[in-house]
């Protein structure tokens, strides 16, 4: 039987990949994120979008280059570099 995490442990492994602080790690956890395997098989821009319209349709860029960075392991600022958000 698989043990259920708590969201306190879930936003805690969250926190372990880069660039995840509390704050991201606590609006990945409320669309449904409870894990760094599940963001890794995420799509981040599907991810940006479902945070943008649950943020009022307005999230700065730079959430997506964070979840484009923990994905890959690389910091967010390099992913401004080879990612056009407008694509």
């Amino acid at each position: 039987m698989k043990k259920e995490i708590t969201k306190s442990e879930s936003l805690k492994q969250l926190q372990t990949l880069r660039n995840i602080g509390p704050a991201t790690a606590a609006r990945l956890y409320s669309i449904g994120i409870r894990s760094p395997k599940q963001l890794k098989n995420s799509n981040p821009r599907e991810l940006y979008e479902r945070l943008k319209k649950q943020e009022g349709g307005k999230l700065d860029k730079c959430v997506l280059y964070v979840i484009q960075g923990a994905i890959l392991n690389i910091a967010w600022p390099k992913c401004k570099q080879f990612f056009n958000p407008e694509t």
